[in-house]
C-alpha cells in the first residue's frame, strides 16, 4: 500500500564532446567514477564528489571505442578495475596500469559482492575465477561439468504434458524462431557464494549456476524466448531474467536449483528488455526497457505475491542503472551524455483530512493504474482493490486533497507535467476524473492539492503554484532559487498548509497569498515523511521520520526506531522496529512529556504489540480503526484501545450515550467508563441515558459491569498520564455501584411501560452491595402471575437459586418460597415436607424462629423465640439451650430483662466467661444474677481482686461462715503468691487470718523488709525477726551482690569486645558482608533474573515463588535470625548483637537500684553498716561503668542487620565523623545515683 516517491533528482552532464561509457560508485568517500570518451576516442576517467562536482580527471591507456565489459571500484585496494572486451584488465587508482590480458578476450565480467573474486567468461566460452590480485582460482568450459543437484522430472503436471491450444503452440514456435542475442551475462548472489551465467548454447539461451569455487551447481529450466538480461536477487531467493513472447514481455524467476518460480508481465508497450538490476535490500527491481518511444527505467516492487510498477523514469538515451551498494533508495540512471542521481522513498498515499465524511482512502500506483480503496467502507486486501482507475500514462506521484472531506486526489504523470484531478463522494462510489491539465515546464516530481483550484508542485526549478479556473490557468513560481535543495512537498490538512522541506531539515510553509516560503520549523535532519498539527500554545508542530527510522516532533526525538507513523488531529500513531504501535496525545506533551520505552511487562493504553514488521497504512482520521500492512503484503484492521477510548470520550462529551455504550460493548471496554469519565454529568443524564439506550439487555449489561472502582484511574488513565510515567492510584470508589443502581432504579420505574425494564430493575437490586434480594422478591411478589414467573426466572439467572430460596424463606412468605423451590433442582421430597411442617406450626413467632434458625440468623431467631416464650413459658429449656449453643447471652439478657428467668441468663453468661478465663467479666455477670455469690467470689479471687472477693465473702448476707471466709483468704493468698504479688498475699493473711508467720515469710520473699519488721512487732512476734527476717536479709544480700558482680563482668567484657569490633572500617565490613558465612551468597551459576512471558510477568511476586523456594527462603530467614541472636564472633551480626546485649544489662541495673537501696536501709536498721557500705560500693562501680560507656555504645552505632537473611542496612545519614546522625537501636534510660545513701562511706 506504499508508493515510490522521488525525493530528489540531480542531473550531471559530462563535459562537452564527451560520451559516457560506464560508471561505478565509491560508497565510503561518496564518489562517482565515470568512464567516458571524447571526440578523439580518448578514454578518460572522471571523478565526481558527493555534490557531483568534477574533482579529478585522468586519461586511460585504451581507446574509447573499446567495448567496456565491466567497471568496478574495489574498496580495499581503492582503485577502479576496468575490463575490456579485448581482454585487457586495467586499474586506475594512484596510477593507471594494465594488470593483465585474457588472450581469448572477455565476453562477460562481474565482481563478487565482497570484492574478493572476479568472475570472467572468455571469448572461448570458458569460466575463469580470479582473486582480487588477479590470481586464477579455476578455469573450465562454460558448457561442461556435472551438476551437483540433478533434478528428476517425470513430466507429470507440467505444461509440456498438457494441451494449451493452437495459438500458444504457434506463439512458442515463433519465439523459437527468434534470433538470440549472443551476449553473455554474469550475476552473483548477494552473499557471494553462487553466481549465475546466462549464455546461448545450441541456439537456446541457458542459465547455469556455479558455486564460489567454480563447480557447476545447477542448470536452470529451459525457457523459450529467454533473453540475455540476468539479475540475482541479493537476498538470494530468486534469479530474474526476461522472456520475450510473441505478444508480451515477461520477467521470469528461477530458484537456485534451476526450477522456475513465477513471473510477471511487463507493460504491453515494452518492445525490448535491456537490463535488470536489484537494489541492495531486494525490495525494488529496476528494468531498463525500450517502449518504442524511447528507453525508460521501470521500478517494480512486489507485495502479496503481486508485482507493481511503482515508477517510470524517463530520459534521453538511457543505457543502464546503477544502484547504490548501501542506500537501497538511491539509484543512478546512466545516459550517453551524463547520469542522473535519483533518491527515492516508499510512502503511503492516504487521506488525512479529519472529517466524518472521509473515506479514509488509499491509492496504490501500478504503472498507469491507480488502485483505489476506501477503508472507511471496504477493506480490500491487495493486490485487489475496490476501484481500478486508468490514467493512461504511468503515474509519478499521488496526493490527496487537503480540503473538504479529503476524498479527492491528484495524480502527477510520468511526463512530469500532466496533472489529473479526481473527485469522489463519500461511500463506495468510484472516483471520477474532473480535470486534466499541463504544468509549465517538465521537471515536477511531487504535487500537493491544497484547495479546489490550487495545485502546488515541486521540481528542480523550485516550488510552483498553479491556480485553475474554468477559463485559463495562472502559474506563479515561488522562490525558484533556494539556498538548499528542496526535497519534499507535503500537504498538512490539520493546519491547512502545504509544507516543503529542504535538504537541511528546514520546513517551510508555501504561502499562497504572499507566493513565498515562510519558515515553520527546523528538524534536526532531513526527513522523508513529514506532517504537521496544531498543539495549542506551542503552535504548529512538525512531525517527521528520517530514512534511518528516527521520529522527530520539531527538534525532539520521539523514537529512534520508528518504522511508520500517521498523524491525526488528536493523536500521533507510530510503529517501532521492536514491533509495537505507540500512541502519543497531540498536546504540549508531544514536545515536553516523557515517552517511556517499550516494555512487554507493562500493559498500557499508550502501546500494544503488533505483528513483526507491521507498518501503518492509515489510521481513520475520525474513527477508531488503524490499518496495518504485514511484511508479506496482507492488511489487518485493528481498533486499538487508545483510539476506541478517544471515540468513547468524544461520544460522552456529546451526550451520545448509546454510541458510547455500543463502542464499549463491541471493543470490550469496561463499561464503568460510561460513569467514571464524568460522574456528575452521567448521574444528571440518567433519564437521557435510558431513553437513548432503550434496550433492557444493554442496560442489564451496563449495570452488571459496575464495580466499586474508578477505571479512569486504574485501567484507562489516558495516553497523557501513561506517557508521563505516573503511578496508578488505588482507584477504589466505595459505594459507587450501589449509588448508581439506586439512582437508576427510579428512572427505570418511571417510564410508561415499566414492565419493559423489569429485568434491569431486578439487576440494579442484585448488583447492589450487598445484593438486595429481599427487595427484589418483594417486587416480584407484587406482580401478576405471568409477569411474576418471568421475573422470578430472570432473578434465578442472576443469583444462586439456593440463595434466593433462603431469601424467600427469610421474608416468611412460604408460598413465594415454594414458587422458588419449584424452579430449582431441589427434590420435592425434601422441601415439601419442610415447608409443610413450617406451615403447620400454630405460633407465627415460633414459625419465624424456626425459619431464622434454619437460615443462621440466630439473633433474629432468638428474638422470635423469646417472644414465643412470653406466650408459652414451657419453652424456657429451649430458650436456654439456644442461648448457650450460639453464645447469645447479651442479646438474651436484653430480650429477657423483665422476665423472671433473667438471673439464670446471667448465670449462664458468667459460666461462659469463666470458661474463657475472663474472670473479671464473669464476676460482674454473677453479681448481676443476684444468685451466684460463691461463683462471684471465686471469680474475683481468680482475677486477683482480693479486696472485692473478701468484701463480698465477709458481707452479712453473703452466706459465708468464718471457715468459708478463712478458706477464701487462704485461696486468695495462694493465687497472689503464684503471681509473685507477695505484698498483697501477706496483706490478705494478716487481715483475715492469724497466720502471721506465713505472712512475714511472704514479705521477706518480696523484699518488703520494713513491712516484715513492722508486722513482727505489731503481732508481738519478735522471734520472727531472728528466725525469718535476718536470714532472709543475709540470703538477699548475698544473691544481690552475686548478680551485681555478674552484670559488671558481662558489661565490661562486652564493651571491650565492642571496641575491638568498631576498629574495623565500615568499608571492610561491607566487603565482609559478601563473604561471611552468616550471609547466604548466591552461587556463580545461579541466574540473576528469571525470564517471564508477557502473561507471567503480570503475576504477583508471591505467585512466582514455588513451594520449595518459599520453604528455602523461610528456612534461610530463620537461620539468619538465629545467627543474629547468637552474634557469632567475627560475623557481620556481632556489633548489633553486642549493642542489644548491653541494652539488656543496663535494664537489669535500673531494676536493682531500688532493691539495693531498700536492702541497705534494712541492714542499717539492724546495725550492719559495713555490709551495706560494701554492697553500695559494688553496685556503684557497675553504675559508674554504665554511665561512662553508655553514650558511646549507643550513639556510635554503624550497622543494623535486619531480620531478612543476609540483608545488611548500611547507615547513609552520617554526621561529620562518618557516624549515623540518628542511632539505629534506641538508647535505653541510663541509671542515676538517686539510690545512693550518702551517709555510707
Amino acid at each position: 500500500m506504499r508508493n515510490l516517491s522521488i525525493l530528489g533528482e540531480t542531473a550531471v552532464e559530462l563535459p562537452p564532446a564527451h560520451r559516457l561509457l560506464d560508471l561505478c560508485v565509491d560508497v565510503t568517500e561518496e564518489r562517482v567514477f565515470v568512464l567516458c570518451g571524447d571526440d578523439s576516442a580518448t578514454a578518460r576517467l572522471l571523478t565526481y564528489d558527493s555534490q557531483y562536482t568534477l574533482t579529478d580527471e585522468c586519461v586511460l591507456p585504451f581507446s574509447a571505442t573499446e567495448q567496456i565489459m565491466s567497471m568496478h571500484f574495489v574498496m580495499e585496494r581503492e582503485h577502479v578495475v576496468i575490463a575490456l572486451a579485448s581482454g585487457d584488465i586495467c586499474t586506475a587508482g594512484s596510477g593507471v596500469e594494465v594488470v593483465g590480458t585474457v588472450d581469448a578476450g572477455i565476453a562477460a565480467c562481474r565482481w563478487s559482492p565482497d570484492d574478493e573474486i572476479l568472475a570472467l567468461v572468455t571469448g572461448e566460452a570458458r569460466v575463469l575465477l580470479m582473486t582480487a590480485d588477479f590470481d586464477v582460482l579455476c578455469e573450465h568450459a562454460l558448457d561442461e561439468g556435472q551438476e551437483e543437484s540433478v533434478m528428476v522430472n517425470v513430466g507429470w503436471g507440467t505444461r509440456e504434458t498438457q494441451y494449451q491450444g493452437r495459438g500458444l503452440q504457434q506463439e512458442e514456435e515463433q519465439s523459437t524462431q527468434q534470433e538470440q542475442s549472443p551476449e553473455i551475462q554474469v550475476s552473483w548472489r548477494g552473499d557471494g557464494q553462487f553466481l549465475a551465467v546466462s549464455f546461448v548454447r545450441a541456439g537456446m539461451r541457458e542459465i547455469r549456476v556455479f558455486s564460489r569455487d567454480g563447480q557447476l551447481h545447477s542448470v536452470c529450466e529451459t525457457v523459450t524466448g529467454l533473453e540475455h538480461t540476468l539479475a540475482w536477487k541479493p537476498s538470494g531467493r530468486l534469479i530474474a531474467a526476461t522472456e520475450k513472447r510473441a505478444h508480451r514481455h515477461e520477467v521470469v524467476f528461477f530458484e537456485r536449483n534451476g526450477l522456475r518460480h513465477g513471473e510477471f508481465v511487463l507493460h504491453a508497450d515494452t518492445q525490448r528488455a535491456l537490463a535488470l538490476s536489484w537494489n541492495s535490500d531486494s525490495s525494488v527491481l529496476a528494468a531498463v526497457v525500450d517502449v518504442g518511444s524511447g528507453v525508460c527505467v521501470q521500478l517494480w516492487a512486489d507485495r502479496n505475491y503481486h508485482w507493481y510498477m511503482k515508477q517510470e523514469l524517463r530520459g534521453s538515451d538511457i543505457q543502464r542503472v546503477v544502484w547504490d551498494p548501501e542506500d537501497p533508495m538511491h539509484v543512478l540512471v546512466v545516459c550517453a551524455s551524463g547520469f542522473t542521481s535519483v533518491r527515492l522513498h516508499s510512502v503511503p498515499a492516504v487521506a488525512h483530512v479529519a472529517s466524518t465524511e472521509s473515506n479514509a482512502a488509499s491509492c496504490v500506483v501500478n504503472g498507469a493504474q491507480v488502485l483505489y480503496t476506501p477503508f472507511a467502507y471496504a477493506n480490500v486486501p491487495p493486490p485487489m482493490c475496490l476501484h481500478t482507475l486508468d490514467a493512461r500514462v504511468p503515474v509519478r506521484h499521488v496526493s490527496f486533497a487537503a480540503f473538504g472531506a479529503g476524498n479527492g486526489f491528484a495524480l502527477l504523470l510520468a511526463d512530469r507535467r500532466t496533472v489529473v484531478l479526481y473527485a469522489c463522494d463519500s461511500g463506495r462510489s468510484s472516483p471520477q476524473e474532473i480535470r486534466r491539465f499541463m504544468l509549465p515546464g517538465s521537471d515536477a516530481r511531487q504535487i500537493a492539492w491544497l484547495e479546489a483550484g490550487v495545485v502546488v508542485s515541486l521540481g528542480a526549478s523550485g516550488v510552483g503554484i498553479t491556480r485553475i479556473d474554468d477559463s485559463d490557468e495562472v502559474v506563479t513560481h515561488v522562490c525558484p532559487e533556494h539556498d538548499s535543495p528542496l526535497v519534499l512537498l507535503s500537504s498538512a490538512p490539520h493546519v491547512e498548509r502545504v509544507l516543503v522541506e529542504d535538504a537541511r531539515g528546514r520546513v517551510f510553509n508555501v504561502s499562497l497569498a504572499a507566493e513565498r516560503l515562510e519558515s515553520v520549523a527546523e528538524l534536526p535532519t532531513q526527513c522523508v515523511e513529514i506532517d504537521a498539527v496544531d498543539c495549542g500554545e506551542l503552535g504548529v508542530v512538525v512531525v517527521g521520520r528520517t530514512a534511518r527510522n528516527q521520529l522527530y516532533a520539531n527538534t525532539r526525538l520521539l523514537s529512534p526506531a520508528c518504522s511508520s507513523f500517521y498523524l491525526r488531529k488528536d493523536v500521533l500513531v507510530f510503529t517501532t522496529t521492536t514491533h509495537y504501535v505507540r500512541f502519543v496525545a497531540v498536546n504540549e506533551g508531544l514536545i515536553t512529556g516523557d515517552i517511556p520505552a517499550d516494555d512487554e511487562a507493562v500493559v498500557s493504553e499508550a502501546r500494544r504489540r503488533v505483528e513483526r514488521g507491521s507498518t501503518i497504512v492509515l489510521a481513520s482520521p475520525t474513527g477508531d480503526a488503524v490499518v496495518f500492512q504485514m511484511p508479506r503484503g496482507n492488511l489487518e484492521t485493528v481498533r486499538p484501545r487508545a483510539l476506541v477510548l478517544a471515540a468513547v470520550r468524544q461520544a460522552l462529551d456529546a451526550r451520545q450515550y448509546r454510541e458510547a455504550l455500543m463502542a464499549c460493548r463491541v471493543n470490550r471496554i469496561d463499561m464503568n467508563m460510561l460513569y467514571d469519565y464524568a460522574p456528575a454529568a452521567f448521574m444528571g443524564d440518567l433519564a437521557e441515558f435510558v431513553a437513548q439506550v432503550n434496550e433492557a439487555d444493554l442496560l442489564n449489561l451496563f449495570v452488571s459491569s459496575l464495580r466499586d472502582e474508578d477505571v479512569t484511574q486504574t485501567m484507562y488513565t489516558g495516553i497523557q498520564s501513561q506517557l508521563a510515567g505516573e503511578d496508578k492510584p488505588d482507584g477504589t470508589k466505595p459505594g459507587k455501584t450501589t449509588a448508581v443502581c439506586r439512582a437508576l432504579r427510579p428512572v427505570l420505574q418511571s417510564v410508561t411501560d415499566a414492565s419493559q425494564f423489569m429485568p434491569t430493575v431486578l439487576t440494579t437490586l442484585m448488583c447492589e452491595k450487598p445484593p438486595a434480594i429481599d427487595a427484589a422478591l418483594q417486587i416480584i411478589a407484587a406482580l401478576g402471575q405471568d409477569r411474576r414467573d418471568a421475573a422470578l426466572t430472570y432473578l434465578l439467572f442472576l443469583s444462586d437459586v439456593n440463595t434466593v430460596y433462603d431469601a424467600a424463606l427469610g421474608l416468611y412468605d412460604l408460598p413465594l418460597a415454594l414458587l422458588v423451590a419449584q424452579r430449582s433442582q431441589r427434590d420435592p421430597r425434601e422441601y415439601l415436607p419442610a415447608l409443610g411442617e413450617l406451615n403447620a406450626l400454630p405460633s407465627e413467632e415460633y414459625r419465624r424462629f424456626r425459619i431464622d434458625a434454619q437460615l443462621g440468623r440466630y439473633e433474629s431467631a432468638l428474638g422470635h423465640l423469646c417472644a414465643a416464650l412470653w406466650e408459652d413459658s414451657d419453652r424456657w429449656t429451649e430458650v436456654a439451650g439456644f442461648i448457650q449453643k450460639h453464645g447469645l447471652f447479651r442479646q438474651g439478657a436484653e430480650l429477657l430483662a423483665d422476665h423472671e428467668r433473667i438471673g439464670d441468663v446471667y448465670v449462664m453468661y458468667g459460666d461462659a466467661l469463666a470458661a474463657d478465663k475472663d474472670w473479671g467479666q464473669a464476676a460482674a455477670a454473677y453479681l448481676l444474677s443476684q444468685k451466684a455469690v460463691a461463683q462471684a467470689v471465686d471469680a474475683f479471687v481468680q482475677n486477683k481482686e482480693w479486696r472485692s472477693a473478701m468484701s463480698l465473702a465477709s458481707a452479712a448476707n453473703s452466706g459465708f461462715g468464718p471457715q468459708a471466709v478463712y478458706d477464701t483468704a487462704r485461696q486468695a493468698s495462694s493465687v497472689l503468691e503464684d503471681h509473685h504479688l507477695f505484698g498483697d498475699a501477706a496483706a490478705v493473711l494478716l487481715e483475715y487470718t492469724e497466720e502471721t508467720e506465713d505472712a512475714v515469710m511472704l514479705l521477706v520473699r518480696g523484699s518488703h523488709w520494713a513491712e516484715a519488721v513492722r508486722c513482727s512487732h505489731a503481732r508481738e512476734r519478735s522471734d520472727l525477726i531472728e528466725t525469718t527476717v535476718r536470714p532472709g536479709m543475709d540470703a538477699a544480700c548475698e544473691s544481690l551482690e552475686e548478680d551485681i558482680g555478674e552484670i559488671g563482668e558481662g558489661f565490661a567484657a562486652k564493651v571491650e569486645r565492642l571496641r575491638t569490633v568498631r576498629l574495623t572500617p565500615l568499608s571492610q565490613m561491607t566487603e565482609l558482608a559478601g563473604v561471611d558465612d552468616s550471609v547466604d551468597v548466591m552461587p556463580d551459576t545461579a541466574s540473576m533474573a528469571s525470564q517471564f512471558s508477557t502473561f507471567t510477568a503480570t503475576l504477583t511476586d508471591i505467585s512466582k515463588i514455588t513451594g520449595s523456594t518459599a520453604r528455602r527462603l523461610s528456612k534461610n530467614k530463620r537461620k539468619a535470625e538465629r545467627k543474629r541472636v547468637r552474634g557469632k564472633k567475627g560475623s557481620v551480626f556481632e556489633e548489633s548483637y553486642l549493642v542489644d546485649s548491653l541494652s539488656k544489662l543496663i535494664a537489669r541495673v535500673r531494676v536493682h537500684q531500688d532493691a539495693v537501696r531498700n536492702l541497705n536501709l534494712a541492714l542499717l536498721q539492724f546495725g550492719r553498716a559495713a555490709a551495706a557500705a560494701h554492697l553500695q560500693r559494688v553496685f556503684a562501680a557497675v553504675v559508674e561503668a554504665v554511665l561512662q560507656d553508655g553514650d558511646w555504645v549507643f550513639d556510635r552505632q554503624r550497622v543494623l542487620v535486619q531480620g531478612d537473611a543476609g540483608q545488611i542496612d548500611l547507615v547513609d545519614d552520617v554526621n561529620a565523623e562518618g557516624l549515623p546522625a540518628t542511632p539505629r537501636l534506641p538508647k535505653p534510660v541510663l541509671p542515676s545515683n538517686a539510690w545512693r545513701i550518702s551517709a555510707l562511706p
